[in-house]
This record gives C-alpha cells, sequence and structure tokens, in this order.
C-alpha cells in the first residue's frame, strides 16, 4: 500500500504524546528496567541541563488533521539543541552569533507502523525544521507538490548549522533520509571508531608519577573541567585550517551520557568518582583530564566509556591507568575510548587496546552549511556528545 505523505507531517509533541513515546522507547532501551523505572529515569534525565530552557524536543509524525491530540501517531524521535564550534572559514558564512546544531536520539516507530516509510518520512521532514536554509545557497526547497505544505517551524528551530545522530541500524537508513528528494545526502556516518582495553586486574603505570598528579573529579569538580575545555575547543577549531565543527562538552552535554548510567550503577559507594585530572606540582594551566560513563554490561561485556580525554601522548597511559583503576571498583571489564586522536592510536596499542569500527551507535551527521560536506571534519567526535 502507497502511503499519501502530503496527508501527514511533523508535530512537537503535547505532554500525553510524550507519554506514549516514552513506553514505546521502553522496549528496544529499556535494558532490564521495569516500565516505572524506566520513565522515572527518563523523566529525571529530562530535567537536566542540557534538556532545559527549550533545548529538548519530542516530534511526532501524525495526520495532519489530528496530529495535535492523536496517540496513535506513526512514529516519533527526540532532538537536543547544542552549540557548536566553527572553524573560521566556515564560521564567516555562519550569520548567527552562537552556532547552533542538533543531535537527533530515540527514533521509534511502532512494530505495526514499520516499513511503510513512515520513519523515513519524519527524518527527511525533520531537516527543514531544524536546519538554517539560508546557510546554504544550494539547499532544496520543500516538496509541497508531493508533501504537501511544510511542517512548522517552532519558535528556536530552523537555525542549525549541522545535526547529529548514532545509527544502530548500520549506515544506509540515515543516509537515505535526505533534504527533500536528495538520494544519500541525509547523515553520513564520521568516524565510527573505538579503542577498547580489557582492564587488567592490578595497577600497571605509576599515576603518581614525574608527569603530574591524579586528582580525582567529581560530578561538581568536572563542570568547570568542561568549562576550560569548552574554550579550548573553540580555540583549536577557530584555528583550524580545513573546514570543521565539533560540539562543545559543557552546559550538561557531556553530563547526559553519564545519568543514563545512574540507574543501572550508582556511584555513591565508590566515591562519586567520574574523572581524573593531571596536575603538575599544583599547576592548572595545562588542561589534561579524562572523564567517564559505566556501562554495567547488560548488553555485552561491563565498560567504562571515556566521554572526554584531553591528553598529551606522554600523560595518555596515566590517566588510561587512573580509569582502570575505578573501573576495576566497579567490577567492570574493559575501558573504551571513541576516536582516539591519531597521536594516541600507537600508544593506546602498546598498551593492549584494540581499535576497530564499532557496530552500533555510529556517529553521523548532517550538514547545513556552505562548503561540500564530504570536506567538513567532525571534530573531538567522542562519547561526551552521543
Amino acid at each position: 500500500m502507497t502511503t499519501d505523505f502530503s496527508k501527514l507531517t511533523l508535530f512537537v509533541a503535547n505532554s500525553e504524546q510524550i507519554k506514549v513515546h516514552r513506553q514505546r522507547t521502553f522496549e528496544p532501551w529499556g535494558r532490564g528496567l521495569s516500565l516505572e523505572e524506566f520513565v522515572k529515569r527518563d523523566e529525571a534525565f529530562h530535567g537536566l541541563p542540557h534538556t532545559t530552557d527549550g533545548k529538548h524536543t519530542v516530534w511526532i509524525l501524525a495526520l495532519r488533521e489530528n496530529g495535535h491530540s492523536t496517540l496513535d501517531f506513526f512514529c516519533s524521535c527526540e532532538t537536543y539543541q547544542r552549540e557548536v564550534a566553527l572553524s573560521e572559514g566556515v564560521l564567516q558564512s555562519c550569520n548567527r552569533k552562537v552556532p547552533l546544531g542538533y543531535g537527533i536520539a530515540s527514533v521509534i516507530t511502532p512494530p505495526k507502523n514499520r516499513s511503510r516509510g513512515y520513519a523515513k518520512h519524519m527524518m527527511r521532514l525533520l531537516h527543514y525544521v531544524l536546519a538554517d536554509p539560508t546557510l546554504s545557497q544550494t539547499f532544496p526547497s520543500f516538496p509541497t507538490d508531493q508533501w504537501g505544505t511544510p511542517p512548522a517551524i517552532p519558535e528556536g528551530f530552523g537555525k542549525g548549522i549541522v545535526s547529529v545522530l548514532h545509527s544502530d541500524v548500520g549506515e544506509k537508513f540515515y543516509r537515505a533520509c535526505g533534504i527533500g528528494f536528495g538520494a544519500g545526502d541525509g547523515w553520513t556516518v564520521r568516524g565510527p571508531i573505538g579503542t577498547i582495553w580489557k582492564v587488567p586486574k592490578q595497577q600497571v603505570i605509576l599515576m603518581n608519577s614525574g608527569l603530574g598528579n591524579i586528582r580525582w573529579l567529581t560530578k561538581e569538580d568536572q563542570e568547570g573541567v568542561w568549562d576550560e575545555d569548552a574554550l579550548l575547543i573553540q580555540k583549536e577549531i577557530g584555528e583550524a585550517t580545513t573546514p570543521c565543527f565539533s560540539f562543545l562538552p559543557n552546559n550538561g552535554v557531556a553530563e547526559s551520557p553519564q545519568a543514563w548510567g545512574l540507574f543501572y550503577s550508582p556511584t555513591e559507594s565508590e566515591g562519586d568518582i567520574w574523572g581524573a585530572r593531571i596536575e603538575e606540582q599544583g599547576d592548572r594551566s595545562n588542561l589534561a583530564f579524562a572523564t567517564w560513563c559505566l556501562d554495567p554490561g547488560r548488553e555485552g561485556p561491563g565498560t567504562m566509556l571515556i566521554t572526554r580525554l584531553r591528553v598529551t601522548s606522554e600523560q595518555f597511559p596515566i590517566l588510561l591507568d587512573a580509569a582502570f583503576e575505578v573501573a576495576r571498583r566497579f567490577g567492570l571489564e574493559q575501558v573504551e575510548i571513541w576516536n582516539l586522536e591519531r597521536s594516541l592510536v600507537d600508544i593506546g596499542r602498546q598498551l593492549g587496546g584494540e581499535t576497530s569500527e564499532r557496530e552500533d551507535c555510529l556517529s553521523s551527521f548532517a550538514w547545513y552549511g556552505s562548503g561540500n560536506k564530504e570536506e567538513i571534519k567532525w571534530r573531538y567526535n567522542e562519547k561526551f556528545c552521543w
């Protein structure tokens, strides 16, 4: 049966529709929680800083005639608005003082609505409410002859230069969700690389070495570290000689992957340690740190995921050993880092790490700015912006 997409459009979900969306996402992502626990976790998660002030939105695809009220919508997803750092050339073409991007998550279609093109159409429509079409002279116009009138753009939207997602269904589906009828110009996979170490049973490197002392980071400590890191990222991206972008870890962004694990691995019994920083005899001018989140292994080996890493090649073994130390306290089996910097890959291998392409959480982006998308680099493409 052919779907008449002109009868469908995108709506911002109301409170009752959000409840249905949460119930639908429970089955694939509940991971051993009860529905009540899952909903409680989701409500707590969406009260964190990265979701407040209109930064988090649930979208539904529904019939134009009843989309504001129906609880039987076809599919749904979520978006998170985030600040973006841009290289100088890209920034000059962006007409916004604070460049914005979006993270997309929790794309869900109930079984009865699958294989009818609903999710693909929802994602194609999503481009038109997230993107700032004035940033590119080649941005496709909305195909009203086949899709009807464009979806309403709520206040605060239509300002994005990029949107990203992490695909669990391979790389083809989201790439095919192009802008308009563009084939293959949707979300393109970039850098789905992970490096994994088995956690040694005992400490192998002296953390308090001549290269500096380890200071453990609590939740309160890490906020200041992420603020420092965000300033450095903006500076480094701004000075880049090739077109690139990055998300920033502060304002709650890097906190979000940690929050997902709180219902699985409470941290109070382990001293609330969420990262480590190297300090050289009290000198904090050179930022070197790692922050992490926990995946207790309901779908595989118990893992500590390093969400953000800033370190020199000399300091890397020390911070990795600090991560091993905390992973042992939690009884986790391995430590993982996404997109380890090239200068650290050989060292990581010498320390027992295995680097390969991930089979899930494939980092992908859609570009709405000027320039050739294939030439745009996604810098600092790490777990913090998942």
